[in-house]
This record gives C-alpha cells, sequence and structure tokens, in this order.
C-alpha cells in the first residue's frame, strides 16, 4: 500500500505540478497554517534538544537594503528582490492545498514580516518543534487565521525534498537551501513586504515570473502592479 502511494504521488508530479498533498506528508491540521502555534504560542520553536543536524548560515549572501517579496499560488513560486541594490531571486515553492473551489487555501494579501528579526516567535533560524520542520529557518508573516492567530510563514519543505504544487496547510514550503538562503538576506530587516497573490506574477515589462527567468524589476518608489486578488499594496 505504501508503494502504491508513492507511485500515485509520483504520477502526479511528473505531469507537472502537484495538485495533492504527498501522502507521506507529516504534518496535518485544520489547513490554516500551523494549529501547533496557535495552541502552543509560548513554546519554544527550537528546543535545543534535537538530534537533527545543523546547517551552515551561507556566507556568499548579498547585503540587502530594502528587500520585498512575493508569492503567486498559480505561479508556485517566491521572487525575493531589492529595488535598490538589483539583487532578486525566483524560488520555486509549494503553497496550500486546493479547496471544493479549486483555489489554494494559502490566504491572499498584503503582509509582511515581523517587527524584530530578534524574537524568535516571528524570526526562527532553527525551527525543531514539531520536529517535522526539520531544523530549517521558519520566516512568519502577518497574516492571520480566522481566530487571528500568526500561523503562516515561509519555511522549509517538510518533506524529503520540496514538492511544488498545491501541498501545504496554509503556509509557504520552499526547497532547505533556498529557505536558508532567503532567511538569512532577510532576517537583518523588520516589516519586510510579503505579498501573497493568486496570479501569476508580471514583472516591469509584464513578463511571466517563473524559476530560471530574470525579471526586470520595478524602478525605486515606482507602484508595482500587483495581481487583482490583492490589489496595490496601499
Amino acid at each position: 500500500m505504501q508503494l502504491l502511494s508513492r507511485l500515485l504521488v509520483a504520477l502526479a508530479f511528473t505531469a507537472g505540478c502537484a495538485d495533492v498533498p504527498d501522502l507521506d506528508d507529516p504534518e496535518n491540521g485544520t489547513g490554516e497554517g500551523i494549529d501547533f502555534d496557535q495552541e502552543n504560542p509560548d513554546a519554544p520553536l527550537d528546543d535545543g534538544k534535537s538530534d537533527i543536524p545543523r546547517y551552515t548560515i551561507p556566507t556568499d549572501l548579498p547585503r540587502l537594503v530594502a528587500p520585498e517579496i512575493i508569492v503567486s499560488l498559480d505561479g508556485l513560486t517566491v521572487h525575493l528582490f531589492d529595488r535598490t541594490t538589483g539583487f532578486q531571486a525566483v524560488y520555486p515553492a509549494g503553497v496550500g492545498t486546493k479547496n471544493s473551489a479549486g483555489r489554494s487555501i494559502t490566504p491572499t494579501g498584503h503582509f509582511a514580516t515581523g517587527s524584530n528579526s530578534a524574537d524568535s516567535w516571528w524570526y526562527v533560524p532553527r525551527r525543531t518543534v514539531p520536529d517535522y520542520f526539520g531544523g530549517f529557518p521558519f520566516l512568519r508573516l502577518t497574516a492571520q487565521n480566522r481566530d487571528g492567530a500568526n500561523t503562516y510563514g515561509l519555511h522549509g519543505p517538510i518533506t524529503e525534498t520540496l514538492i511544488r504544487g498545491y501541498v501545504s496547510h496554509g503556509c509557504v514550503r520552499m526547497a532547505a537551501d533556498d529557505i536558508i538562503r532567503l532567511f538569512w538576506m532577510v532576517k537583518p530587516h523588520t516589516h519586510v513586504p510579503v505579498t501573497i497573490q493568486r496570479e501569476v506574477e508580471r514583472d516591469a515589462a509584464g513578463a511571466k515570473v517563473d524559476v530560471g527567468t530574470r525579471p526586470r524589476l520595478w524602478a525605486p518608489g515606482q507602484a508595482i502592479t500587483y495581481g487583482a486578488s490583492v490589489g496595490p499594496r496601499r
């Protein structure tokens, strides 16, 4: 039965991006982000005792001045960019599963990272609780569930490798190396703008933003044209 489950998942991925969660996915819950965080708001997210291997912080990261992030649910991308320095990177993403209407359960809107980069609830360098986070960074967002709890974030793959598709309980999953690099580029900053939109992201020239592309950045101070699902950032 387990072999059959793995084969079904593999077949889904060979057709493109996954529309179903990995049947061996250890995460479970209500589909509104991380239930554990709402139920245990004061719990340490790194128990300091886990035997999960520790990663090495990259030493070749550029120093960003004004980072911004756009997540596209239809495009399955995370776009980190800095219009001041010209840096950018587009990463593959695993986002929330699709509901009965065929839309990802990941919330859309204009959000941000936390107000204090030293706050280990918002900026978690190594998350081991629950253990399926694998010791990778966790970057919490101001997005809220229906109870007003901040249960959403950008984090590692949960499964052994990233599944680029509609697989999570609302958070944005990234490959291990990608979340490590993004986290440590963003961590020196607070209130980093993070927009999650349903539509495929378009760059300043109107071209599709995707992994492997070099999007044309909007000029510093220029209003970005976001998807209709979120509208302008105010």
